[in-house]
């Protein structure tokens, strides 16, 4: 797929307010923590599942997403995407390097991910056509970086969303590992 827009949300079994997120993602950007420009950080709390917290960068964005009334990280590249060949691969990447940024932080003791379902979509319906056609070129591209992902558990890689919405996938494996094991496999 030609998408420039990839976002990858992981989902939370235990999670923080997002108020105490603000802080947290202050301190990857006074303390460079991505490998990226981060700009800011804006709560959208009072938005019914919606963003949550965001920390705002020039190529990227992390969410504390609400979203379908699960709370979670999702990374969002939103410009200047590796070459295609990678791009999904490095989406990934970073939303795992985020969960683990979570997992260490002393602030927020006790979040955990559950690491045996992903959310990925392509908000590009420019290059991700939405259609029969796109998501069994977005699948066929996904699911070679999901059996990496999970080893010798078992894949499924389904449709997710509506029919009116960006193309979206559900990667689900009978097994989940470590953020720290997910992100050495990825690497």
């Amino acid at each position: 797929m030609q998408a420039q827009r990839i976002q990858v949300k992981i989902y939370a079994t235990t999670a923080p307010k997002p108020d105490q997120l603000v802080p947290v993602f202050h301190s990857w950007i006074r303390e460079k923590k991505l490998d990226e420009l981060a700009i800011d950080v804006a709560d959208y709390e009072h938005v019914h599942e919606g963003p949550g917290v965001v920390l705002v960068g020039h190529q990227f964005d992390y969410y504390w997403d609400l979203g379908e009334g699960r709370p979670g990280l999702m990374y969002t590249r939103k410009r200047e995407a590796p070459a295609p060949e990678v791009r999904l691969v490095d989406a990934v990447r970073r939303v795992l390097v985020g969960c683990r940024l979570l997992e260490q932080d002393p602030s927020l003791a006790g979040i955990a991910f559950k690491t045996d379902e992903l959310l990925v979509k392509l908000p590009d319906r420019l290059r991700a056509p939405t259609d029969d056609a796109g998501f069994a070129a977005f699948k066929a591209e996904l699911e070679p970086i999901a059996a990496k992902l999970y080893g010798g558990a078992k894949v499924t890689v389904e449709r997710a969303g509506e029919a009116r919405d960006v193309l979206g996938a559900r990667v689900k494996a009978s097994a989940g590992a470590s953020v720290a094991e997910l992100l050495a496999r990825i690497s």
